[in-house]
């Protein structure tokens, strides 16, 4: 028997993290004010179809605990050798048609053979035909005072609010990596196997979320009544975390011998699906880390960008290390074409001083502010200053400058007060960090906004941040501004 039925909850003091949905049932059954139809919601994976049995064996368990099943009596013995057919666990992907539906109203006439209650666990229960959710709709409408439904699925909305509306709804959530490892541990000490903390870590990060995923991962990489990282860097050909660091420096650094690393990995038989898998996730956590300490993370997520784009390329690739190559070509040289664009952009601006001596002393330090924003890290309030601030020394000095920046098919537009509206309106983080990386300009009631990556682009994409920057243009007397995305 694999380790996750084996270890598989026979009661609700075994159910993994969902605390909420173990209390509130255990009530229901001890008051016994339990319903005759409930839906249990969300992800894959996080104890639905366990919560199911748990709950419909405790409904009929003789001798009940504060609603949890007793384990021992002749109901909860029958249902762990599967002889209680008092309850019914059908699913919906092998059963959708109406007619399998009929057949379940037909038979759910009948009492129960031994049980209290017949109950009916229908899994995925959003895989039934439209007319097989009317049939179930009449019996949840009028069923027998004997019968229970529990319904489970991973995509609520497809299931119709007719049936939503008549049962008691449950959404569970994602089983945090703290409970995991609590659980991997447990199994691990039960099973008396020997293992070390980095290797239950990796188990960990590679469950998604879901434990089944990882109860299934640390069997499979159980070797000798023992698991530790050593052993599965040798069985998986994985890449010292150590590589993947010096790796995404020299990505950062523009660092031509990152291909090296690269061809070298190849030649050394490593999964290179697995090193760009664990590149993502320590580029996510490099940038989170980043981000919490108040620096720009522009470059990380240019680079995260271009890896899952990559990434999720090679489903379909002809050759996965060829297209991973071609993601690194991508992050080497778009960097090397953005240094050479914020060089031409501070050419510009030079070159635009020289020709206006009145603003000779702002403009100086506008262009060291950009130079400093390239070398150094900033902060929320400085992403603004850094490059929305306009020389304001005097009326006469902003009113030329407005003048220069503007062309006959323009208004004029007062990047101050933008500033001020955006920060006012409470401007989210990233599009903070996706404004200054982006070229805008104000024609009339239309700001025109040019993006240069996807991830920015998402974030002017994003109604709400569409919302706060109509919002500021309106404070600013522009009657039903327009954004366009070009």
């Amino acid at each position: 028997m694999s380790l996750y039925l084996k270890y598989r909850p026979a009661d609700f003091k075994n159910l993994v993290w969902q605390t909420f949905v173990k209390e509130t049932l255990q009530k229901a059954i001890e008051n016994n004010k339990t319903v005759w139809a409930y839906l249990f919601c969300w992800p894959r994976w996080t104890g639905k179809t366990s919560s199911a049995r748990i709950f419909a064996k405790a409904i009929n368990c003789e001798n009940p605990i504060n609603g949890n099943p007793c384990l021992e009596c002749s109901i909860c013995l029958d249902f762990a050798q599967e002889k209680l057919i008092d309850i019914i666990e059908i699913d919906a992907a092998s059963n959708t048609w109406v007619d399998n539906i009929r057949e379940i109203i037909e038979k759910a006439q009948f009492s129960p053979t031994k049980t209290k209650y017949k109950i009916y666990i229908i899994d995925e229960v959003h895989m039934l035909s439209k007319w097989a959710f009317n049939a179930l709709l009449k019996i949840l409408e009028e069923p027998p005072s004997h019968v229970k439904f529990i319904l489970a699925t991973t995509e609520t909305h497809k299931v119709p609010e007719t049936i939503i509306s008549r049962c008691q709804r449950y959404d569970f959530k994602r089983i945090s990596n703290t409970d995991i490892k609590n659980r991997l541990e447990y199994i691990a000490w039960a099973e008396n196997i020997r293992f070390d903390d980095k290797a239950i870590e990796y188990v960990v990060k590679n469950s998604w979320w879901w434990l089944r995923n990882a109860i299934s991962l640390f069997e499979q990489l159980i070797t000798n009544d023992e698991i530790n990282y050593e052993h599965i860097v040798k069985k998986l050909e994985i890449v010292d975390e150590n590589i993947i660091e010096s790796f995404l420096n020299k990505l950062l650094e523009k660092d031509q011998t990152a291909i090296e690393i690269f061809e070298k990995n190849i030649e050394d038989w490593k999964n290179i699906k697995l090193f760009f898998k664990e590149l993502l996730f320590y580029t996510k956590a490099k940038s989170l880390n980043e981000l919490r300490l108040n620096n720009d993370i522009t470059k990380y997520i240019d680079i995260l960008d271009i890896l899952d784009d990559t990434y999720s390329k090679t489903k379909n690739s002809l050759d996965e290390n060829t297209t991973f190559l071609i993601g690194i070509l991508k992050i080497l040289n778009w960097y090397n074409n953005k240094i050479i664009h914020t060089q031409n952009n501070i050419q510009t601006i030079n070159t635009w001083n020289t020709s206006n001596t009145r603003q000779a002393e702002p403009t100086k330090n506008k262009v060291e502010k950009h130079e400093n924003n390239v070398k150094d890290t900033i902060s929320h309030d400085d992403v603004f200053d850094i490059f929305w601030d306009e020389p304001s020394t005097d009326s006469q000095t902003n009113n030329q400058v407005d003048s220069n920046t503007s062309n006959t098919n323009s208004t004029r537009f007062d990047t101050n007060t933008f500033k001020i509206k955006l920060k006012e309106n409470w401007a989210k983080w990233w599009l903070v960090l996706a404004i200054p990386a982006a070229e805008i300009e104000l024609y009339w009631d239309t700001l025109s906004i040019w993006t240069k990556t996807k991830i920015h682009r998402w974030q002017f994409e994003n109604v709400d941040n569409q919302n706060i920057i109509c919002k500021a243009l309106t404070e600013m007397w522009i009657q039903n501004p327009k954004i366009k995305l070009n």
